[in-house]
């Protein structure tokens, strides 16, 4: 088994633990969040890191717009260099880093602290975020030793424990869905290698893969890049569906040399995501479908069945899947090289 796929399979365990201690040891660190956000009357929320830990913000950010929060995301570097104008006051900033070092997360903080309030949430005791954040929330996914995964799908999961306190959603409803993918993810990590060796053998052939999502599962795509890059040093490019089909739909034409993992697509008729689907089918490549939503049968095409829970927990389930089918493709004797 190698070390990344080691680490996916830890998902689980960890997953559970942050459910408790954000449920029932420390639910207070989010209500001061919360009552910090009422007292200032705060009205926005900006959410900042750099790679995995910036990829992991698209799974809340529609969420909290579409409940009245607008809420934007950049890399710290952007943020501090270029788009610092969208701080003020009223600005709730979410700053993620899982070293808590980074030094562009770190200029951002020191330079945003004189205007508002920061929430840090880092991995590493003893880092400068835990230090110089008003609000610090430990990620607790232990030491990660391989490329990024148990880290990015605990900041996932304290983003929506966040998002919906902020919206005054953190219910009985939301546990019950966040429970549901958990259990979800838990089951999958069980029996891992009969779906992920299935989809192993679907994707013999391919050298080229495209990563395909809508709204909150580009949180998915964008983090899954970064894996096959690290990992494979194959160069995945990540694109919204309806952007990809303004003409990045092209490299379809490599035809069983090329596949799209397309996660929670839009398959009804109309939709370019459907458009989109079927063009690269008619060129011969290969389309792997994570929803859950009914998917058509159709050659060359293989559906991922994902649980039925908000759209903004969806990536935890799209991400474990995923994970398990790429540390097949390393092989048992891969090792980072970095």
């Amino acid at each position: 088994m190698n070390s990344f796929l080691k680490e996916v399979l830890e998902q689980g365990d960890l997953l559970k633990r942050t459910v408790k201690f954000f449920r029932e040891d420390k639910s207070e660190l989010v209500e001061r969040i919360f009552k910090a956000f009422i007292a200032d009357e705060m009205d926005k929320v900006v959410l900042t890191g750099m790679g995995s830990s910036l990829y992991a913000c698209d799974s809340v950010r529609s969420y909290l717009t579409s409940h009245g929060i607008p809420a934007v995301a950049f890399s710290s570097h952007e943020l501090s260099r270029f788009q610092f104008g969208h701080i003020t006051p009223k600005t709730l900033v979410i700053v993620i880093s899982q070293s808590g070092n980074s030094s562009e997360v770190i200029e951002l903080v020191e330079k945003a602290k004189k205007v508002t309030k920061i929430v840090g949430i880092y991995n590493s005791d003893g880092c400068k975020l835990q230090a110089i954040a008003d609000f610090p929330l430990p990620i607790g996914s232990e030491k990660e030793l391989s490329i990024t995964s148990k880290t990015f799908e605990n900041t996932m999961l304290i983003l929506n424990i966040i998002a919906h306190r902020l919206t005054d959603e953190l219910d009985a409803e939301f546990w019950a869905d966040v429970d549901k993918v958990v259990a979800w993810c838990c089951d999958w990590i069980a029996n891992y290698q009969k779906p992920s060796e299935e989809m192993l053998s679907f994707a013999k052939g391919v050298v080229l893969y495209d990563l395909l999502a809508n709204d909150t599962s580009l949180a998915t795509a964008r983090q899954l890049s970064l894996a096959y890059r690290e990992g494979l040093h194959n160069c995945a490019a990540v694109w919204e569906l309806a952007d990809y089909a303004h003409g990045q739909y092209h490299s379809s034409k490599m035809a069983e040399k090329y596949m799209a993992q397309i996660f929670n697509p839009i398959l009804e008729e109309g939709t370019k995501d459907l458009k989109m689907l079927n063009f690269i089918l008619d060129h011969g490549g290969k389309v792997m479908v994570y929803s859950n939503k009914p998917v058509p049968a159709l050659d060359r095409a293989y559906a991922v069945s994902m649980p039925e829970v908000s759209d903004t927990l969806v990536p935890l389930a799209e991400s474990v899947a995923a994970e398990t089918f790429l540390a097949l493709q390393f092989g048992p004797d891969w090792t980072k090289d970095h």
